[in-house]
């Protein structure tokens, strides 16, 4: 699957999908019932690493 901006649109809440960085780094994160994003790994989330675009890998 393609990268998503997040302008464009959010995954429904609590898929867990990958996501990329302001930073450069692709991990696993998911939107919180407030529409927060929350980055699953710690040292990533540690620097206050923002979700710039999202895909999600699952066959479907």
């Amino acid at each position: 699957m393609t990268w998503v901006s997040v302008k464009e649109r959010l995954p429904p809440s609590f898929e867990r999908v990958w996501v990329m960085t302001d930073t450069g780094r692709q991990v696993t994160g998911y939107v919180k019932s407030d529409a927060s994003w929350f980055i699953n790994c710690p040292t990533v989330r540690a620097t206050g690493a923002e979700v710039l675009r999202w895909r999600d890998d699952r066959a479907g």
